[in-house]
C-alpha cells in the first residue's frame, strides 16, 4: 500500500534555497529550532520555534535560515486526494489548507511540545504489528489538531505587518504585479520603470527582502503558470508562450532547473497521477485531486 504521507526532519547550521519551488501535494512545515525567513507568494514570514506553515499544492515558497542558531524543522508531504476519504461531514481534514485559513500558526511552548510528540509518532517506523496503522492514525490526529489550532488562530493584522521589514514593504507591490502579469513585459527595466525605481535600486532591495534576484522570482512565477497549462493539456510550446516565455528552449531549460524534470516529463507524470487518482475515486467514491477539479 502506498504511504499516506512522507515526513522528514532536518537540522542545518546553514540553509538557503536558491530557487522558489512548489509541490503538487500539500506540505506541513514545523520549525522547532533556529530562525528562518520564508517568502510564500507575496508574503514574508519570519519563523522561529513553534511556527507551523500550512502550504497547499501549487504555492510558491522559498526559505533562508538566519544566523541565529541551528535551523531545525519537520516537513510532511501528502496528497490531499489520499486524505479526502478520511474526512467526514463534520470534519474536513484539509480545512487548515483552505484559502480562508491563516496558513501560519505561531504556537506557545506547551502546544509546540504537543505537536513535537505527534510528529515523532508520525516518524516512528518500528517493525511491529500495527505500527503502520498507528503511524497513519498519528498523521490523521495531526491534521485534526492543526485544524483546531487554525480555527483558534486570531493573530491581529499588526503582527503580520511587523514581520515585513522596510525593504519588503517596498517590493511587495512589485511581487504582486509579477504574479498577476506573468506573460507581460517583465524586463528589469520595464518593472523598475513601472514603480518609479532605478533598476539597480530595485535589484538591491528585492534581493535584500526576498533573498533572491528579481529575475529568479519572475522565472519561478512563470514556471508555476506553465505547469498549470501543462496540467490542463496544453502542449509544451503553448504552455511556455502562455506563461510568458518567448523562447521554447529557454522555457524547457528553465522549467527543468526549477522543477527538476522537463515540461514533457511533468505533463506525462501528471497524466499518470491523474489516471491513478481517477481510478481511486471510482473505487472509493472520493473526490478527484484538487488539480483535476480546476
Amino acid at each position: 500500500m502506498k504511504d499516506l504521507f512522507h515526513v522528514v526532519f532536518h537540522k542545518d547550521p546553514v540553509w538557503e534555497m536558491e530557487q522558489f519551488h512548489f509541490h503538487d501535494g500539500a506540505e506541513i512545515l514545523f520549525v522547532t529550532g533556529g530562525t528562518a525567513t520564508f517568502l510564500r507568494e507575496a508574503e514574508m514570514i519570519r519563523a522561529a520555534r513553534g511556527t507551523v506553515l500550512l502550504i497547499p499544492g501549487g504555492q510558491l515558497h522559498l526559505s533562508v535560515a538566519l544566523p541565529e542558531g541551528e535551523y531545525a524543522r519537520h516537513a510532511v508531504h501528502f496528497d490531499p486526494a489520499a486524505v479526502r476519504p478520511f474526512c467526514s461531514g463534520a470534519t474536513d481534514l484539509l480545512e487548515a489548507f483552505g484559502e480562508t485559513a491563516p496558513g501560519v500558526l505561531r504556537l506557545g511552548e506547551e502546544k509546540t511540545r504537543e505537536l513535537e510528540q505527534l510528529f515523532a509518532a508520525c516518524q516512528d517506523r518500528p517493525e511491529r504489528f500495527g505500527a503502520d496503522l498507528r503511524r497513519d492514525l498519528a498523521f490523521l490526529e495531526l491534521l485534526i489538531r492543526l485544524g483546531e489550532l487554525s480555527r483558534e488562530d486570531g493573530r491581529p493584522a499588526e503582527d503580520r505587518e511587523a514581520e515585513q521589514d522596510r525593504d519588503f514593504g517596498r517590493v511587495s507591490p512589485v511581487i504582486r504585479y509579477i504574479r498577476e502579469n506573468p506573460a507581460g513585459n517583465l524586463s528589469l527595466e520595464a518593472v523598475a520603470e513601472k514603480f518609479f525605481y532605478n533598476k539597480h535600486y530595485l535589484c538591491r532591495i528585492f534581493k535584500a527582502a526576498a533573498g533572491i534576484s528579481v529575475g529568479k522570482y519572475i522565472a519561478a512565477v512563470r514556471i508555476r503558470h506553465a505547469a498549470e497549462f501543462l496540467r490542463s493539456g496544453s502542449s509544451v510550446q503553448e504552455s511556455g508562450l502562455r506563461a510568458g516565455f518567448k523562447n521554447n528552449s529557454n522555457f524547457i531549460s528553465t522549467f527543468h532547473k526549477v522543477m527538476d524534470v522537463s515540461p514533457g516529463q511533468y505533463r506525462l507524470q501528471y497524466r499518470q497521477n491523474f489516471a491513478s487518482a481517477a481510478g481511486r475515486a471510482v473505487d472509493t467514491g472520493a473526490a478527484l485531486p484538487y488539480d483535476a477539479e480546476r
